[in-house]
């Protein structure tokens, strides 16, 4: 909901639904954290980060079948995504977890 301000801008109110989108993101955000907290307790770094990322792909590849988009087949487009992925997910969640394994909190 859009509200007037006294300098003639326009802000959007938090609605109860944007709220609640918040709350949710915030409880994946710190599950993801406390999870990977008492994962490192009992797997390795690496067995935790190929588990997370793992079961993401699964549930994405699940999206893309069920809503039958045709992959690229090019192998350059491949490789791009698994650079990317290295580095916006694989590493990222590596030093994540193992911070969390060598860092008190």
């Amino acid at each position: 909901m859009a509200v007037p301000t006294a300098q003639g801008e326009t802000t959007l109110a938090m609605t109860p639904a944007t709220w609640a989108m918040l709350v949710l993101l915030s409880l994946c955000w710190g599950g993801a954290f406390f999870f990977t907290g008492v994962a490192v307790r009992e797997l390795p770094t690496f067995t935790i980060v190929i588990g997370r990322v793992g079961l993401a792909a699964l549930a994405l590849w699940a999206v893309l079948i069920a809503s039958r988009v045709e992959l690229p087949r090019n192998r350059r487009f491949w490789r791009e995504i698994v650079v990317m992925a290295m580095f916006n997910s694989v590493v990222p969640f590596l030093l994540i977890a193992w911070g969390q394994s060598h860092i008190a909190a």
